[in-house]
């Protein structure tokens, strides 16, 4: 087996070498496994080829990665993912994944600290998360690790009796967002709608788009093209929404320890 595993024996964080390491395809099934119900096939994490995505992103040298994936591993396989992205001076935990019969062994707190060093490594001032508000025991987890909620956000289904936007729409990376979508099973297109820009995630025949009627102009313009039939709209607030909505999600956030760390 590659380095990934073989240096994980001992229950201690790793970083996958690269797009080689055993540990990638792995990582990126229990990644998928920890995405809400509510939201499933909406996310990256459940593209048809997001394994390959992961591979790719590890492969430049680790001084001009964006993309960092630590694990713990045994000789039975990935015990624990994480899913790290370098934001400037901010890094974001995309993802995190304990598999379910090593739940409770604290592996995901040895991430969480392993972020902190990370972190301190690379520069950083904070870390950033999301996490569902139906998690109790992740929030419970997080906050017990010096983070706490800065934002929230809510999915909603768009409303199919919007009327489009009287405006044109126009594709503005068409060549890229398909090649990309080809290639692992999910894209960022930006739009215009009219003069203002967005951008529109696409994962297998699911979309997030803008609300109101530019979505609706999305959806009746893009619709028969890609072949997408659900739509959905995320909405960022400062406080948590009571509005009816199939997903929430909490944005926390913590700072780093000071000189010395």
């Amino acid at each position: 087996m590659g380095t990934g595993l073989n240096a994980a024996t001992t229950g201690t964080v790793v970083a996958a070498t690269g797009p080689g390491d055993p540990v990638v395809t792995a990582a990126a099934h229990l990644l998928a496994e920890s995405v809400p119900s509510s939201c499933a096939g909406l996310v990256a994490y459940h593209a048809s080829d997001y394994a390959a995505f992961l591979a790719a992103s590890l492969a430049p040298p680790p001084p001009l990665g964006t993309l960092l994936l630590r694990c713990v591993a045994d000789e039975t396989g990935v015990q624990a993912a994480a899913d790290w992205r370098l934001l400037g001076r901010r890094l974001l935990l995309n993802g995190i994944a304990v598999r379910a019969h090593d739940r409770g062994r604290g592996h995901g707190s040895r991430l969480l600290e392993d972020g902190v060093r990370l972190a301190g490594r690379l520069g950083c001032d904070e870390l950033l998360l999301d996490v569902s508000l139906e998690n109790t025991i992740a929030r419970h987890l997080y906050r017990r690790a010096g983070y706490q909620d800065q934002s929230y956000q809510v999915w909603t289904q768009l409303d199919p009796a919007t009327s489009p936007a009287d405006s044109p729409v126009r594709v503005v990376d068409w060549a890229s967002f398909t090649a990309h979508h080809r290639a692992y099973g999910f894209g960022d297109l930006r739009v215009r709608v009219g003069a203002d820009e967005f951008g529109v995630r696409c994962v297998g025949r699911a979309a997030r788009v803008p609300g109101g009627q530019a979505g609706a102009a999305v959806r009746a313009t893009l619709g028969p093209l890609l072949g997408i039939d659900q739509w959905y709209v995320t909405t960022a607030s400062a406080e948590p929404e009571t509005e009816p909505a199939f997903a929430r999600f909490a944005r926390m956030w913590r700072g780093l320890p000071g000189p010395g760390r």
